[in-house]
């Protein structure tokens, strides 16, 4: 049952193109986001990881990098020409993010 099924509200999701580098010892591969919540975000790339996979993330937000953990909760692969869509990519739950994430993504990201 999902979260909006038991009565909870979803997080609010803000979303803006920030590059995105990822993966699960270092962050090496390269992604731009659709979106943020305070819990989560997607990651459009056409690099997915498993369901279940930890990775290590750095969210390029002028003038610095900020770190973040999270687990791939889906992955969609396909055709690279379908990243732009939002059809291939990944969407993750953040793991101990910081209180004031979305402080830090809210002036640069579009309410959405």
């Amino acid at each position: 049952m999902k979260a909006a099924e038991k009565g909870a509200k979803p997080a609010r999701r803000s979303r803006k193109r920030l590059t995105v580098r990822f993966g699960p010892d270092r962050p090496e591969h390269i992604g731009y986001s659709a979106n943020f919540s305070s819990s989560g975000m997607m990651i459009r790339t056409g690099r997915v990881f498993a369901p279940g996979t930890r990775l290590q993330l750095e969210v390029e937000v002028t003038p610095r990098s900020l770190r973040l953990q999270g687990v791939v909760v889906w992955a969609r692969a396909g055709d690279p020409r379908w990243i732009a869509t939002g059809r291939v990519g990944m969407g993750l739950k953040f793991i101990e993010p910081p209180a004031n994430l979305m402080d830090i993504i809210s002036p640069i990201a579009l309410p959405g």
